[in-house]
């Protein structure tokens, strides 16, 4: 055999080698990442049920035992069919027009009511039934105090998001509305399955989907840096405020205002107008929805926003307005000219007489 065909052996001997020392260290660190990966879903899991238990023993002085954890991200489409079935739904909210949700299953639901009206469980099934406003009040100390908990035992953990940032807002009693309520952000979500009562005998599930803050906004802003005065300066006393002179600015502040709530406009002739009647259908243009107008009884826009629903009646969630946003002008309301105009020749002011009418 020439040396021509031992170098090829010999490359491929060294290539073997290689491979088989690469998966003997990969076998050594096996354990490791396992054991590794094991703890933090085990730490999870612990925190997650240490938060829930606490909060259920400080407030209703309730037994609960967690069997199961998980946390994932999800889409706000797919959120309705991960809820438990005819769960409370408790809104809550958080700096920066955050807003989340957590679902409480009726199992607890019917525990937190019955802990804190009876003292103890009683052994009649908890029968799914369509949250009210009253659930939503008696739940709404537990909400809080659970996202305290969850914040004091899982703040800062990578792919959660901040617990403790948030409180109760309102409720819910029908998941579709969600997707008019929430932003469709990245959010993340904690489902808890546990066992309710000194014994266990009731199965719960609780799920909350929280919007998870980038790396960036969750550090905040950086606090502005001051110039050190020199050792044994004195502090500079605070100049005194002005005081403001007295003006009617209290008194407006409490004149009552109407506001109205504006879906859309639509333009119809006289003769479309005067075929409409009862049962008929007016289409809307799209997203009609997300366009909602908050104005005075004069037309002026005062906030735009997004028709939905809260504590079971309609709403306009109010968004932002952006920087330079112009008005539209609306005929026949904010651009009238009621007194501007006051100069100039109407024919239909009182004693203008016959003669105006036929200019």
């Amino acid at each position: 055999m020439d040396s021509a065909d031992q170098k090829p052996q010999t490359q491929a001997g060294n290539g073997l080698v290689l491979h088989r020392m690469i998966a003997e260290r990969e076998r050594k660190h096996a354990p490791q990442q396992c054991a590794a990966a094991a703890a933090v879903e085990v730490s999870l899991e612990r925190a997650a049920a240490t938060a829930l238990g606490r909060a259920a023993e400080r407030l209703y002085k309730l037994p609960v035992y967690v069997e199961k954890v998980e946390l994932s991200p999800v889409s706000l489409s797919e959120l309705p069919e991960l809820l438990p079935e005819r769960a409370l739904l408790a809104v809550v909210e958080a700096p920066r027009d955050r807003l989340g949700m957590m679902a409480i299953c009726p199992a607890l639901l019917t525990s937190l009511i019955e802990m804190q009206a009876l003292g103890r469980l009683t052994t009649r099934k908890p029968v799914p039934r369509r949250a009210t406003r009253t659930d939503a009040t008696i739940s709404a100390d537990f909400v809080n105090l659970l996202l305290a908990e969850l914040g004091r035992e899982l703040g800062g953990r990578a792919g959660c998001p901040a617990f403790a940032d948030f409180r109760y807002a309102t409720y819910l009693d029908d998941p579709r509305p969600l997707a008019l309520v929430l932003d469709d952000t990245p959010m993340a979500r904690l489902s808890l399955r546990f066992r309710i009562g000194p014994t266990g005998k009731r199965d719960g599930h609780l799920t909350m989907a929280l919007p998870v803050l980038a790396a960036a906004e969750r550090a905040g802003a950086t606090p502005a840096t001051h110039a050190l005065a020199p050792p044994g300066a004195a502090t500079p006393a605070p100049p005194p405020e002005p005081v403001a002179p007295p003006d009617l600015t209290a008194a407006v502040q409490d004149a009552p205002i109407r506001l109205f709530g504006v879906l859309c406009r639509r333009s119809f002739s006289l003769g479309a107008l005067r075929e409409l009647g009862a049962g008929a259908l007016l289409p809307l243009g799209p997203n009609v929805l997300d366009e909602a107008r908050l104005e005075t009884g004069s037309g002026q826009l005062v906030a735009r926003g997004r028709l939905g629903e809260a504590e079971g009646y309609h709403a306009i969630r109010l968004a932002r307005r952006t920087t330079g946003e112009a008005d539209a002008p609306i005929p026949g309301t904010a651009d009238d000219g009621l007194i501007g105009d006051i100069d100039h020749h109407d024919p239909f002011r009182p004693g203008a007489g016959v003669t105006a009418l036929r200019a």
